[in-house]
């Protein structure tokens, strides 16, 4: 599930734990799509966005253990 947390950004959440965010970068690139941890540091970059949440979905456990100690 995604909710809008900005003009661009859009929170992930798997269950009930903010899991990252993913913003669209501006301009036209290769990797378009970014993903942050909740602290804003830059995770992954993705070229569209199903492979954003796919990427998060596959890491998940790695970012809340890293993001939340």
């Amino acid at each position: 599930m995604a909710d809008i947390t900005g003009k661009d950004a859009e929170e992930i959440w798997i269950g009930d734990v903010h899991v990252a965010n993913i913003r669209q970068e501006n301009g036209h690139g290769e990797k378009p799509y970014l993903i942050e941890g909740l602290t804003g540091k830059l995770l992954h970059a993705s070229a569209d966005r199903h492979a954003a949440e796919l990427w998060i979905t596959m890491h998940s456990d790695d970012i809340t253990e890293r993001e939340l100690g």
